[in-house]
């Protein structure tokens, strides 16, 4: 078994879990599958950087998470500045296009 199909299976049984529960809702879960399948995102990093599902739930949820939310939570905060830089320079690129 792949390990995209692995992370595939436990991502479906997390998504299934937080409905459940109550956590999220069905539509929640479509667009968090949406996200993986469109830009890649992770369930996890998708649910918290939406804010619907706080780490420390995740990870009672689905002990195995702890180490990928860290490592996802760097990715977010450098694709967050990543999106910041470029929306400056888009915005400098503009205020320079306009003086010309």
């Amino acid at each position: 078994m792949s390990t995209t199909s692995e992370q595939e299976k436990q991502s479906e049984a997390l998504l299934a879990t937080l409905i459940e529960k109550s956590i999220i809702t069905a539509a929640q879960a479509e667009v968090v599958r949406y996200d993986l399948s469109s830009m890649g995102v992770s369930s996890w990093e998708s649910l918290t950087v939406r804010g619907w599902v706080a780490q420390e739930v995740l990870v009672e949820h689905a002990p195995w998470l702890g180490k990928s939310l860290v490592e996802d939570s760097a990715k977010a905060t450098e694709r967050s500045v990543y999106e910041q830089n470029l929306r400056r320079y888009e915005s400098i690129m503009r205020e320079i296009m306009d003086d010309a």
